[in-house]
């Protein structure tokens, strides 16, 4: 360009070097068919990108997108377009619900709904409280059973054994309550011996009568005449005593 004194000044290298440059690039770009300009034109990023650049959250979410391998494609084809998808999903996604079938409208039908569930739930209380009182009280007779036939046992082998019974057991075999002999060997042996003792002491008095007193035929206390001397039978053992007595 010229000068201010007149003169022509000749461009400096860096400006030729600039020059070539740019006519290089706009040949390259005339032949990858961009515009044929020599400038590198690019699409300004608007503000919402400038500042998702900014953003840790944004930017990891565009990596996230960005990765390579399965688990990425899976991702990417299931990921929600954005946050609301995670709550609200679309109508042929499996956890998709309409709002008709979310939100009850018929609000006395739920209020029979909730008063049946709140009934049967006391009616289900009341049963298993009735139930586990009818076990406790299977239990308890139970139980009364087992101690009353376990006492039953009990007495009886005390009956067998009658280790018990010989405090009240009498040392003779004859009941002082009926006044009776015992049907055993022992009561036999038993009435003979008295019998033999009563007869021992009517013959003794008969004898004292006879020999001992006076010679007149009455008795010389009261008056009264003196009965006649007479045999007085002795007694006889039973045939279970004459064995045992033979033995």
């Amino acid at each position: 360009r010229p000068s201010r004194s007149g003169t022509a000044e000749r461009p400096s290298l860096a400006s030729d070097f600039t020059f070539s440059t740019g006519r290089a690039r706009a040949g390259g770009n005339a032949m990858n068919g961009a515009p044929s300009s020599g400038f590198r034109n690019i699409k300004p990023m608007s503000r919402d990108e400038r500042r998702a650049l900014k953003d840790k959250v944004a930017l990891e979410k565009d990596r996230l997108m960005k990765r390579s391998g399965l688990a990425a494609k899976q991702y990417r084809e299931n990921a929600p377009k954005d946050s609301m998808g995670l709550t609200c999903p679309d109508s042929n996604a499996a956890g998709f619900l309409a709002d008709a079938d979310r939100f009850h409208s018929d609000v006395s039908g739920e209020e029979l709904i909730h008063r049946q569930q709140v009934y049967e739930r006391k009616q289900q209380v009341y049963e298993n409280t009735r139930v586990k009182r009818a076990e406790r009280e299977e239990q308890r007779w139970q139980k009364i059973e087992q101690a009353r036939v376990a006492e039953e046992e009990f007495w009886e082998k005390q009956r067998e054994d009658g280790s018990k019974s010989k405090k009240n057991a009498s040392c003779v075999p004859y009941d002082t309550i009926t006044l009776k002999y015992d049907d055993t060997l022992d009561g036999e042996r038993l009435r003979y011996d008295d019998d033999m003792v009563r007869y021992r002491a009517a013959l003794r008095s008969q004898n004292l009568m006879v020999c001992g007193d006076t010679r007149a035929s009455f008795d010389i206390i009261n008056g009264v005449n003196r009965p006649p001397a007479h045999e007085i039978p002795a007694p006889q053992p039973s045939e279970q005593l004459k064995q045992w007595i033979d033995k």
